[in-house]
C-alpha cells in the first residue's frame, strides 16, 4: 500500500510529523458481505469484501460519522499509521485527527476501500468464489454508483443509519455529489473537494492514452498478465507519469523543478532534466504497488460518472433529490478539475435551491492542492465541521440553518430592507460579508437565499455561521444564477466598491424581480463640508482614509437617481438615514445613507 509520500509525490505536509495530533498506530479491518450486490453494467458480486479503517468515537446516537471517500489510486488508509510500518502515514492524516480540521475527537471517521481496488477490497486481484482462481481481467467493471452502493451496505453493518457528512476530493468528491443524489435519507451534508460533476473530453482523452499504454505493454497479455507471472510495468509506469503531470500545475513545477538538470546536458534519451527522473521514479514506485486491471477500471469510473445523464443532461434535476447540505471547494490551479466544473455544481445546486457553500482556493499546487497544508482550505473545512459539530450537540444534524446565529450590531439599514422583503421570500445578498444580513432576514421574514462574497475572510465567517454562500467575483457578473431566481437582490454598502456599476444594476435585475441598493451619499453635507476644507471626507458611512479606501465610485442621492432613470428603472421606495433615522427634506445633502428598492420599468 502506498504511503503518504506516494500518493502526493513527495509533498508531505508539514503536520504530519506531529505525532501528538495523529490517529496514531490504527488497524485494518475488513468485513465480508453475503448480499448479492448489483452492478451498473449488468453482473453482480454475489458476496465481496469491504477493507476499512475507523477514527474516533462513535456516540451513543451515532449521529456523528463521517465517511472519507479515496481518490484513484489512494485507499482506506486515511490517517494515523501502521505499528510495523510507521512511515505509511494516511493519505489525508493532515486533515484528519485530533485537533485537526475533520477532528477525531469529535467525529468518528470512516475510510473504506473501494470494490476494484488492489488494496484489501475485492477486486481483480481476489479470489473469484466461482473458479478459486483471481479474477484478473475476468472482474467486471465497475461504476462510483456501485462504489456507493457497497458503503451504503457498510454502513449498514456498522449501525449508521445517516452521515453526519460524506467527504471527498477529485474521485472521492463525485462519490460524496453521488451519496446526495441516491441516498438523500442517508447523509447531512457533503463535502465536494476538487471534483467535477462528469469528466471532460480532455479528461477522459488523459485517461483513455493512460489506459492505452497499460494495455499495448506486451506483459499484458490481454489482462491475464497474473496468470503467467507477469505484469505490464511499462504501461503501469507511463500510466502514472501521465496522470501525475495532470495533478500538479505548471507553476508548482516550474517552482519545484523550471529547467534543472541532474548532471549537465549529456545529449542522450536518458533522464537529464530534474523533471524527467522525478516522474521516472514516480512511475516506478507505482509500478511495484499498483495493478494494472484496477487502473483501467478506476479510470473509467471517473469516465462514466455523470448523474445528468440520467436527466437529459439536467445536472440540476440531478440534484434535486438531494436534502442535504454541500460544500464545493476548488482550487484556481487545478486544471485537471478546473473552478469552472465545481462552479456548475454550484449553479445546479442553487437552481434546485439546494443548501450550499462554495470556496475557491488560490493554491499553487495544481489538483494536489486537496491533499496538501493550505491555510484557507483547512480553516473552511474546519470551519464545516465546527458548524456540524455544535447543530450535533443541539441535536439538528444537519448543519444549516443560518438563522441559528445572531449578528452582533445590525446595521442601520437593515431594518428598512427587512420591510421590504416580502415574507418567505427568495433572497440573493451581493457581498454578504459574514452573512448576518442573511440571518437577519431568515429570522425576521422567513427569507431563504445565498450570499456572494469575494473576500477569504468573509466567506470563511459565513461558512462558519451556517450562511448559504458563494464565493464569487461580482465583477464577472452572476452567471451562477438563472433568469428571475429570486424575489430581491441585495447590494448592500458594496456599490461604492464595483468596477462596472452598470453590469453589475443589469445583472441584479435579470437574476431578481426587484433589486435593492444602499450606499453612502458621498453629497451629504459634512462630507461636502471636509471636501471644501480640502480634505477627502471621512466618516462613519466612509470609514475610511483616500489611501487605503476601496470605495472607488462615490456618488449622491441625484446622481443615484439620474442613473436609474437613465435605464428605465422604476424606483419602488427610496429612503435616507442620518444618524439611523430618516430623512424627508433636502435628502441630498442631509442624507448619509440612501437605500433603495426598484425594478425594470
Amino acid at each position: 500500500m502506498p504511503s503518504f509520500a506516494e500518493t502526493t509525490g513527495g509533498a508531505k505536509p508539514a503536520n504530519v510529523a506531529n505525532a501528538g495530533r495523529s490517529v496514531g498506530a490504527v488497524v485494518e479491518q475488513r468485513i465480508t458481505i453475503d448480499e448479492p450486490l448489483p452492478l451498473a453494467c449488468g453482473r453482480s458480486l454475489a458476496t465481496y469484501e469491504l477493507a476499512y479503517e475507523t477514527y474516533g468515537r462513535l456516540n451513543d446516537d451515532r449521529s456523528n460519522a463521517v465517511l472519507v471517500c479515496h481518490a484513484l489510486n489512494a485507499s482506506h488508509h486515511v490517517a494515523g499509521f501502521y505499528a510495523d510500518d510507521p512511515g505509511n502515514v494516511g493519505w489525508w492524516d493532515n486533515m484528519i485527527g485530533p485537533g485537526k480540521p475533520l477532528d477525531t475527537d469529535r467525529f468518528y471517521v470512516v475510510g473504506v476501500n473501494n470494490l476494484g481496488s488492489c488494496f484489501g477490497s475485492t477486486g481483480p486481484l481476489s479470489l473469484d468464489p466461482a473458479t478459486g482462481k483471481p479474477y484478473g481481467a475476468d472482474f467486471p467493471l465497475i461504476t462510483v454508483e456501485d462504489w456507493v452502493d457497497a458503503q451504503a451496505q457498510l454502513a449498514d453493518r456498522l449501525g449508521i443509519a445517516r452521515w453526519a457528512a460524506v467527504m471527498g476530493g477529485s474521485l472521492g468528491g463525485m462519490q460524496a455529489l453521488d451519496w446526495g443524489i441516491r441516498y438523500p435519507g442517508r447523509i447531512a451534508t457533503a463535502l465536494v473537494i476538487a471534483a467535477a460533476p462528469s469528466l471532460s473530453a480532455e479528461n477522459i482523452a488523459f485517461n483513455e492514452v493512460a489506459r492505452q499504454a497499460i494495455m499495448t505493454d506486451p506483459d499484458f497479455h490481454g489482462g491475464r498478465f497474473g496468470e503467467l507471472g507477469e505484469k505490464p510495468r511499462r504501461g503501469l509506469r507511463v500510466a502514472r507519469m501521465i496522470g501525475h503531470i495532470t495533478y500538479l500545475s505548471d507553476t508548482q513545477m516550474e517552482a519545484r523543478f523550471g529547467r534543472q538538470l541532474r548532471d549537465g546536458l549529456r545529449y542522450s534519451f536518458a533522464p537529464e532534466f530534474q523533471i524527467e527522473s522525478y516522474l521516472r521514479h514516480q512511475g516506478e514506485k507505482f509500478a511495484d504497488y499498483f495493478d494494472a486491471n484496477t487502473y483501467l477500471r478506476i479510470t473509467k469510473a471517473l469516465d462514466y460518472f455523470d448523474p445528468a445523464l440520467r436527466h437529459g443532461g439536467d445536472l440540476a434535476a440531478a440534484l434535486a433529490s438531494a436534502t442535504c447540505r454541500f460544500l464545493v471547494v476548488s482550487f484556481a490551479t487545478d486544471w485537471r478539475f478546473p473552478v469552472a466544473r465545481s462552479r456548475e455544481i454550484v449553479k445546479a445546486l442553487v437552481k434546485s435551491r439546494r443548501d450550499v457553500a462554495s470556496v475557491e482556493i488560490d493554491a499553487p499546487h495544481g489538483h494536489d492542492a486537496f491533499l496538501l497544508d493550505d491555510p484557507r482550505y483547512h480553516s473552511v473545512v474546519r470551519a464545516w465541521f465546527d458548524r456540524i459539530a455544535a447543530t450535533l450537540e443541539r441535536g439538528n444534524a444537519t448543519g444549516s440553518a443560518p438563522a441559528a446565529w445572531t449578528p452582533r450590531a445590525p446595521r442601520a439599514d437593515w431594518a428598512t430592507i427587512g420591510g421590504w422583503v416580502p415574507q418567505r421570500a427568495h433572497v440573493l445578498d451581493l457581498g454578504c460579508g459574514d452573512g448576518g444580513l442573511l440571518a437577519f432576514l431568515a429570522t425576521t421574514r422567513e427569507a431563504s437565499g445565498y450570499g456572494v462574497e469575494i473576500d477569504d475572510t468573509g466567506v470563511l465567517a459565513a461558512v462558519r455561521n451556517g450562511t448559504d454562500v458563494v464565493q464569487s467575483d461580482l465583477e464577472r457578473g452572476l452567471a451562477g444564477f438563472d433568469d428571475g431566481a429570486f424575489d430581491v437582490v441585495i447590494l448592500s454598502q458594496t456599490l461604492q466598491a464595483m468596477r462596472r456599476i452598470e453590469t453589475i444594476v443589469a445583472e441584479m435585475l435579470r437574476v431578481g424581480r426587484e433589486a435593492v441598493v444602499t450606499f453612502p451619499n458621498f453629497g451629504y453635507w459634512r462630507h461636502r463640508l471636509q471636501v471644501m476644507r480640502g480634505r477627502m471626507p471621512v466618516s462613519p458611512s466612509l470609514p475610511y482614509q483616500w489611501y487605503d479606501t476601496p470605495n472607488i465610485h462615490l456618488c449622491t442621492v441625484a446622481d443615484f437617481d439620474a442613473f436609474l432613470g437613465a435605464r428605465g428603472c422604476r424606483v419602488i421606495d427610496r429612503v435616507v438615514l442620518a444618524h439611523g433615522k430618516r430623512i424627508g427634506l433636502a435628502p441630498n445633502l442631509a442624507g448619509e445613507l440612501a437605500i433603495y428598492r426598484f425594478r425594470k420599468a
